[in-house]
């Protein structure tokens, strides 16, 4: 959803509601308007900004937690990439020509996932899907 929609939609909920609050207030009896009573709003006001700030918290540790197992497998896996690399540069000459192609299709993947200079949003959907995977599987057949 647009963010700017959002914003407006938020925005005009909010002003409604201090609209409503202030034609609530002329109409309401002086009883209702008491301290007792605004106590109670308070405590009601209260209880709802716990609650909203719990859920924040829980999507802001549920963010960071996908965030923080994604940057581990990001690393893991680059981490597998150069061992795999380092190994098959001790096999010689003759693995020159797998450890090219990994350079390349592991470039190519990478610029999908990460495109250079471009703000746009990247459409993963080829690589769920599996439709790029010609490269990779060639690299396999070549190593073993």
């Amino acid at each position: 959803m647009n963010p700017t929609l959002v914003g407006t939609i938020v925005f005009t909920c909010t002003f409604a509601g201090a609209l409503f609050g202030m034609w609530l207030r002329a109409t309401l009896p002086e009883r209702q308007l008491d301290s007792d009573a605004r106590d109670t709003v308070k405590v009601g006001i209260g209880r709802i900004a716990t609650m909203t700030a719990l859920v924040l918290g829980f999507v802001t540790a549920s963010a960071k937690g996908s965030f923080d197992a994604v940057n581990t497998a990001v690393k893991q896996t680059s981490t597998d990439i150069l061992a795999l690399d380092r190994v098959l540069a001790r096999y010689g000459s003759e693995t020159a020509q797998i450890r090219k192609s990994m350079q390349d299709t592991i470039r190519d993947r990478t610029d999908v996932v990460w495109p250079q200079g471009s703000s746009e949003p990247v459409d993963l959907e080829a690589l769920a899907s599996g439709e790029s995977l010609s490269g990779p599987e060639r690299l396999a057949d070549a190593i073993e």
